[in-house]
Order: structure tokens, then sequence, then C-alpha cells
């Protein structure tokens, strides 16, 4: 018998969910953060920087909805309302700063919430990989690509 959504146990489907909702509001933080930057970067780097933040905001809009929806058809109901998102950025330390920021600075807060971010995908993979197939590839894949950005933002630094 082959193993679908429908038939995996409940207490694994709704863990893998449970496990990818802890992503779902540091991915819409981190879109948010990347358009603030992308919108108020100064700086020597600003034309380089101002495309790759913009990028970056698209992937992670892009990732946040793959998890998000890779949880709903495990049966969650996912939450990225405003405060939720606020809240757990709030608690990890996040917020990117406001007004207008230079472009060394720029790199330094996006690579520190990348780091934080994959941080967060990298401890998804044990439970993922024990419950769900499917969602570890999706957190390999959103893992993959935020330690991507970081590199490309790292380069500005050096």
């Amino acid at each position: 018998m082959t193993l679908t959504i429908d038939t995996m146990p409940d207490t694994a489907r709704l863990s893998a969910a449970s496990t990818l909702q802890k992503l779902v509001p540091q991915l819409v933080a981190l879109t948010m953060e990347a358009k603030q930057a992308h919108w108020n970067i100064v700086g020597f780097a600003f034309v380089p920087l101002h495309e790759l933040t913009d990028e970056l905001a698209a992937s992670a809009r892009d990732w946040t909805d793959r998890v998000a929806e890779r949880a709903v058809a495990l049966g969650f109901a996912v939450d990225a309302r405003p405060g939720t998102v606020a809240a757990a950025s709030a608690a990890a330390g996040g917020g990117f700063p406001t007004g207008f920021v230079p472009d060394h600075e720029v790199v330094s807060e996006l690579v520190s919430t990348l780091d934080r971010v994959a941080g967060i995908a990298r401890d998804t993979l044990g439970e993922l990989e024990r419950t769900d197939a499917v969602a570890h590839d999706i957190s390999v894949e959103v893992l993959e690509g935020l330690e991507k950005y970081r590199w490309m933002l790292k380069a500005h630094a050096a």
C-alpha cells in the first residue's frame, strides 16, 4: 500500500504541519525585511543590493507559500497574521532598522536574519525526515535558498 496524506497517521501528519508552521512567520518576516531594505538602502552598493533584496523578497514569498500550502495540505491551519509574524520576529530578536540604512548595515542585518531563519529551517529537518518526506524536501529547498542569499549578501561585505 502506498502511503498518502489520507493514510498518514494523524500524529505524523500534524507533527509535520506544526513543524512547518515554525517557518511560516519567519519567512513572512524575512519577506518584509527584504522589502524594507530594498526601499531604504543607501550607499555605493545601492543598485546591486536594491536588485538582490527584491529578488530575496520574491524568493522568501515563494518559500512561504510552499511551506504554508504543504502544512494546509497536511490538515493544519497556518497562522501568518501580522501579530503572529511580529511576535515571532521580535522573539527571535529580528526587526529591520527604520529609516534609510547604509548598504553595509543592510548586508549585516539581512545576513543575521538569514542565519536566524536558516537555523529554524535546519531545526525542522529531523522531525520532518521522520514524519513527512515532502515537507522535509521543501524545508531543504528553503534552507538551500537561504544559504544562497546569505552567500550573495556576504560577497558584498568582502
